[in-house]
């Protein structure tokens, strides 16, 4: 028998509570493990950037967008605008 099916087996058996529990500490894992996956080598967290920017692009996350404007409300402090 295999180990997921083992798991399975003793999960099924927990009030739906403890299941929830079970399941928060697999999240919970899965983070874990992607946090360990990070990389500290500039080039890399610069290329997964790149990567995930190029997706965003695709996906038309920025779509409509007016990047002076969009800086002009983040940064209220100040006004940044080339135009007069």
């Amino acid at each position: 028998m295999r180990l997921d099916e083992i798991i399975q087996q003793h999960t099924e058996k927990l009030s739906p509570q403890l299941q929830a529990e079970v399941y928060d500490f697999v999240l919970f894992l899965e983070q874990k493990q992607a946090s360990a996956q990070l990389t500290t080598d500039p080039q890399q967290r610069k290329d997964r950037l790149r990567k995930a920017l190029d997706n965003a692009v695709a996906l038309g996350v920025f779509a409509g967008v007016d990047g002076v404007q969009w800086q002009d409300e983040q940064r209220q402090d100040r006004n940044i605008s080339y135009t007069e």
